[in-house]
């Protein structure tokens, strides 16, 4: 360091910073005395300089050096600011990424736990696909709704299920399904519906679950109806009380008092006629109503069937948005259907939003008939080929088909 006389030239850095005279009192000056400590040596009276900004500096007017803050405060408060943004921003996107993350494993948890409890078995699965045919993209599409039933241990009693190994579906329900426009039709398979084994025998389309299972009677119903069914659901009449009380009950019209008494307690349950609403167990009651009507049994039954099954889809689509994937994954273990989450998901969510905006139609195929000596003295539908095809070709066009005449076509031997 260069020193000259009354000049001192400190400080390369700051461009040579001077003071005149032989004290030195610039700002770099306090550390540049040597001695005994850190400000031995310096001129009599030096005081060491304070930031300019603290409490002791401005008490005694100290001379200090200004701040960024001071010297830039349009640029120092833009990085502040945007060191500010920045950090709000990466907690956003972590708590964006933690409820993605969250959501993919629910996602996937809830994709596995709805193909549990939908699955029918690998090799039922397998075999029921053999007779399904696939749905073009965009279309409607028809669904076989199967309720089975086998009596043992029910608690309820009816001769043609006294062995307790039997069981037939005795509910058959052809769904034609149609997102775009949110519609349902269901149509109700008579269950004395003649059916033509290979070998020529005759038998009611209900017996087709007990000998060859669900694909023998997904192509009985396709063959009867002659519409390519896509889907297939099934449901047993133990299940449909689960179902009911699942949703807290479902209302129904009741046309007919009907007084039932349990085999397994001995008691007797009454449902009055009248708009109810009812149980599990009333529902199955309901159900399963033949005997109490004199004439049309079978029809009668088909009503109630089609009337609570109308009354469940209401009571499911009704449920809030945010909680019918609770409600599908709830009413799913009691379900066995060949479709898959990805599928019922979509399904669900073409027609959310509640009952009242979607369209459910409902019919019944022909049903008159009488005793077949040739078939064994049983009870059995007339062939009715052309009734049947009537009877389509308006469900196919998505119209209502209550009112076709269904019965005046039958061949009478």
């Amino acid at each position: 360091m260069d020193k000259q006389k009354g000049v001192n030239i400190l400080d390369t850095r700051n461009n040579a910073r001077h003071t005149t005279g032989n004290q030195d009192t610039s700002y770099y000056a306090r550390d540049r005395y040597v001695g005994g400590g850190r400000h031995a040596g310096a001129p009599q009276g030096y005081q060491p300089q304070r930031r300019a900004n603290s409490s002791s500096a401005r008490s005694c007017g100290a001379h200090a050096r200004p701040t960024a803050q001071e010297l830039y405060p349009d640029y120092i408060n833009k990085r502040k600011k945007k060191f500010r943004t920045k950090h709000i921003l990466q907690g956003v996107l972590a708590a964006v990424l933690a409820l993605v993350l969250v959501g993919v494993g629910y996602g996937i948890w809830y994709t596995i736990a709805l193909n549990n409890a939908l699955s029918m078995g690998a090799e039922q699965n397998a075999a029921v696909h053999e007779a399904l045919v696939a749905s073009e993209a965009g279309q409607p599409f028809y669904v076989l709704v199967l309720g089975s039933d086998s009596r043992e241990g029910s608690g309820t009693s009816d001769k043609e299920y006294e062995s307790g190994d039997q069981q037939r579906s005795d509910v058959m329900i052809l769904v034609r399904v149609d997102p775009s426009v949110r519609e349902l039709t269901m149509v109700t398979i008579p269950r004395d519906t003649p059916l033509t084994l290979d070998d020529g025998s005759v038998v009611k389309i209900n017996e087709a679950y007990n000998i060859g299972g669900a694909p023998m009677t997904i192509k009985a119903v396709s063959n009867l109806t002659g519409v390519p069914i896509s889907h297939y659901a099934e449901i047993h009449f133990s299940e449909l009380e689960e179902i009911v009380d699942k949703l807290g009950g479902v209302t129904v019209n009741v046309d007919t008092e009907l007084s039932y008494q349990d085999a397994l307690t001995g008691e007797t349950i009454t449902i009055e006629p009248g708009e109810q609403t009812l149980d599990g167990q009333q529902a199955q009651i309901f159900a399963r109503a033949r005997h109490e009507y004199a004439t049309d049994q079978d029809m009668h039954r088909q009503n109630n069937v089609r009337e609570l099954a109308e009354a469940i889809l209401k009571k499911a689509l009704d449920a809030p948005l945010f909680d019918l994937p609770n409600v599908v994954l709830s009413l799913a273990s009691c379900v066995g259907t060949d479709m898959q989450t990805p599928e019922i998901i979509s399904l669900a969510s073409a027609f959310a939003g509640g009952s009242g905006k979607m369209t459910i139609y409902s019919c019944s195929g022909p049903s008159a008939g009488d005793i077949n000596e040739a078939a064994g003295g049983i009870w059995l539908c007339y062939e009715n080929p052309e009734g049947w095809a009537n009877l389509m070709e308006v469900v196919n066009t998505g119209a209502d088909p209550s009112d076709v005449d269904v019965n005046s076509t039958a061949i009478i031997p």
